[in-house]
């Protein structure tokens, strides 16, 4: 009997790195090497290897997530089972957000993303197993990009990475897992199923991602005034504010940050709020501060994650400028965008402004999958 075919992308990462004697730590010389490290792998699938790059996940940026996209788009034709993308640790739920977006909603196979936090030398490491559980749930009733790492599979726009050495190295905060891994792989009804009703073509590929994102992490005392300069340089498209906790943003003083929302948003620059909390949320809160951040212009982001918000305002701004907004100014197109579910990254709103907590499942009539 033929074994069902996955789709292998490469691109770097401490998964793969092999110790050499005069070089330190290198990537493999060939698709052999790799896939040498999982030998079991022959009796589970037969895998097509694409070397994408390979890169430290540090010095992966939006045109690498646009590849990604555009090379699992470019084989959605070609009868696989499953893609699984092979990524650093460090920035992998920032492409995994942003593939999300690119790829949408729904699938008709699986993205999985992994990588590991040991190289493949460590016997008791995680880069075999990682890749042999990543390997498996391609396989699975998922329709949509997640993260297999560990015991667990996230969706990829909810997860982000929580620990630099320990073998869990990730978490989603504000959604429980969508897989555990044990001895049989259990999918839990938060994950999108395949669509088997939908044509590959279907997919609605849009993988474009702006430049010229400034954020800026709160800290008691910052001056705004010296992000001033950034209000007129054309270099700049947008500015990200990560906030103390629920979108609360200094408001008092030469310390006030208002004017320089007002600012950036009369310029038709957006202004975006994230949270430094794990997902905390932005869009509803009693406290002033919050408030006063978004009658001055600011967006919040609800309970994304800071990667996905990130990810988001990138390509919510390549949709504007790309013409794919009615909006009268980049601002209200890039509000409408974010304050839209396109990926299931964050809990719906209800109309007055507050998260609805997912406790049905997804796609039930209380919570109705998310489209474009």
């Amino acid at each position: 009997m033929s074994l069902p075919r996955i789709c292998l992308l490469y691109t770097g990462g401490t998964i793969a790195m092999i110790r050499d004697p005069k070089r330190g730590l290198v990537p493999p010389r060939s698709p052999e090497d790799f896939l040498g490290l999982a030998p079991e792998l022959e009796d589970l699938v037969q895998i097509d290897f694409v070397r994408l790059m390979n890169k430290d996940s540090t010095n992966v940026v939006p045109a690498d997530w646009t590849r990604i996209a555009k090379e699992i788009y470019k084989r959605r034709n070609s009868g696989y089972d499953g893609f699984v993308v092979t990524h650093g640790t460090d920035t992998m739920h920032f492409s995994a957000s942003a593939v999300s977006l690119a790829l949408g909603l729904p699938l008709p196979f699986p993205v999985v993303f992994t990588g590991a936090q040991t190289i493949p030398e460590v016997a008791h490491g995680d880069a075999r197993v990682n890749l042999l559980r990543a390997c498996r749930v391609a396989l699975e009733n998922v329709g949509e990009v997640v993260i297999s790492f560990g015991d667990f599979v996230f969706r990829g726009c909810r997860a982000q990475k929580k620990d630099e050495r320990r073998f869990d190295a990730f978490e989603s905060p504000a959604l429980f897992p969508l897989g555990y891994i044990t001895e049989d792989i259990l999918i839990t009804p938060l994950a999108h199923p395949r669509s088997r009703e939908m044509e590959p073509d279907d997919i609605q590929l849009e993988p474009d991602f702006a430049r010229g994102i400034l954020q800026v992490s709160l800290i008691p005392g910052l001056e705004p005034s010296m992000f001033e300069a950034f209000v007129d340089n054309p270099a700049c498209s947008g500015l990200i504010l990560q906030s103390f906790g629920a979108g609360n943003v200094p408001n008092t003083g030469r310390h006030d940050f208002t004017p320089l929302i007002r600012a950036f948003t009369k310029n038709d620059k957006p202004v975006v709020v994230t949270s430094q909390f794990p997902a905390g949320t932005t869009l509803y809160s009693a406290y002033e501060p919050s408030k006063a951040a978004q009658r001055a212009g600011a967006i919040a982001t609800g309970n994304m994650t800071a990667a996905c918000a990130a990810a988001k305002l990138r390509w919510a701004l390549a949709r504007v400028e790309g013409g794919h907004s009615d909006a009268p100014t980049r601002v209200e197109g890039v509000e409408r965008v974010m304050g839209e579910l396109h990926v299931d990254e964050m809990d719906p709103i209800d109309p007055q402004g507050r998260l609805i907590a997912r406790n049905a499942v997804v796609g039930s009539e209380e919570h109705p999958s998310p489209g474009r």
